[in-house]
């Protein structure tokens, strides 16, 4: 909204200069002979000049007549004296006129100004071609405003189609999500003026998808997951019923707990699952060495069976994590390659492209290029892990909190071990 906020401010105050600016250089263009003078200062001057030959001629030492026609020859105002006696005017006209004050007359023919001679009994005529401006300047003043506000409404929607068609697109993105087209996404534009709200409608869209999912995904392992061992559990209820010997019954227990066990471990996989929410979650951000940290979390801890090395970086590395999530990160990849792996597991800090990277390498067989993007999806399992304990969550839930923690999983091949290669990577701390 800030973005659109400064640029309507911004196309209004250019809208309003440069169509000022261009409407003045079109009216001098148009008039260019706007710099004359016009007819109201000449009459002006010309009642001030005939002010002072009015008290000239009202002399009777000066020779009026020769003066009036050298004037006349010279100037295309043309002076003329008339008795007083034969300058007739009305009643409202005349106590102003001998007062004094000038008399400004309108014809056909122009404007002519009167003056009286109180001396010599005679009334100055000066007779103009000036006639009153028509009604051209109003008109053109009437184009010019029109130009001008009708300039100022055309760059205005020109600036606010894009607006319109950015709208448009997000009204009609929210009616077909709404209709359950989940994929509905918006692009977002670097110069689009509402791209905050594009994106939160992204980031919502991306959330109620990822919520029907999960919905989906609870309900698809309560049909399927759970179904084999509450099918086993009835199973050895109904045999505990049928049987009379202690030592059935002893083994029958052992089944039924072993079942309840995966039926508890299923159900606790999905609640931390589902709890990996990034909206519910407030993360407990600190600033960790990550050496130290590796080697305080997994230096001295025995796995049977498997030789776990630890390779630290030789300098330090900082990053901004939460310690509680990196754990789960890295407990579930370490739980992966004692699963899959077959004698070795290493865990190695580097740093590559500028960012530090976390490895868990096994020996194990390994995952396929294809199937690297499948694996991290809940429930799925690849093509060496049959058999083998698990829910196929592990990854998942990796992924999950590397998606909001910002250390996003990578999965590859040990170069050196030869099986999978877990990797996680952070962005180093400034």
């Amino acid at each position: 909204m800030k973005k659109l906020m400064t640029s309507l401010v911004l196309v209004v105050l250019v809208a309003i200069a440069s169509l000022g600016w261009s409407i003045s250089e079109f009216a001098s263009l148009l008039d260019p002979d706007n710099d004359t003078q016009t007819p109201a200062t000449h009459l002006a001057a010309l009642k001030l000049l005939g002010g002072t030959l009015a008290q000239t001629l009202d002399n009777d030492s000066v020779n009026n007549q020769s003066f009036i026609a050298n004037w006349n020859q010279l100037n295309s105002e043309q002076l003329s004296l008339a008795s007083e006696a034969d300058f007739v005017l009305p009643s409202d006209l005349k106590t102003a006129f001998y007062a004094g004050e000038s008399l400004l007359l309108e014809s056909d023919d122009g404007i002519s100004l009167h003056y009286l001679l109180p001396k010599t009994g005679q009334v100055l005529n000066i007779n103009t071609d000036i006639v009153t401006p028509t009604d051209g300047n109003f008109d053109l003043n009437k184009l010019y405003t029109m130009l001008f506000y009708g300039g100022v409404v055309l760059i205005l929607l020109v600036w606010v189609s894009p607006l319109i068609r950015q709208l448009v697109n997000l009204s009609q993105a929210t009616q077909a999500f709404g209709m359950g087209e989940l994929q509905q996404r918006i692009p977002v534009s670097k110069t689009s003026y509402i791209g905050t709200i594009e994106s939160e409608f992204n980031r919502m869209a991306d959330r109620i998808q990822q919520l029907i999912d999960d919905n989906k995904l609870l309900s698809r392992a309560v049909s399927h997951d759970l179904k084999t061992p509450i099918a086993r559990l009835r199973f050895g209820i109904e045999a505990l019923e049928e049987t009379q010997s202690e030592q059935l019954r002893v083994k029958y227990f052992q089944r039924l707990n072993r079942d309840l066990d995966t039926m508890e471990d299923l159900v606790m996989t999905l609640l931390s699952y589902a709890r990996l929410d990034e909206a519910n979650i407030q993360p407990d951000w600190q600033s960790i060495e990550l050496n130290a940290w590796l080697l305080e979390k997994y230096q001295g801890q025995v796995y049977p069976d498997f030789s776990v090395e630890l390779v630290p970086y030789p300098t330090a590395l900082k990053i901004k994590t939460d310690p509680k999530y990196l754990s789960m990160q890295v407990n579930n990849l370490l739980n992966n390659a004692l699963r899959f792996g077959k004698a070795k597991i290493r865990l190695t800090l580097a740093v590559e492209e500028g960012a530090t990277w976390l490895h868990v390498d096994d020996d194990g067989p390994g995952i396929d290029e294809l199937e690297s993007a499948q694996v991290i999806k809940p429930f799925v399992r690849g093509q060496h892990s049959r058999g083998n304990s698990g829910h196929g969550m592990g990854l998942a839930i990796v992924d999950r909190i590397g998606c909001w923690m910002n250390s996003p999983l990578r999965i590859g091949r040990a170069p050196e071990l030869g099986g999978a290669r877990m990797s996680l990577k952070f962005k180093a701390e400034v």
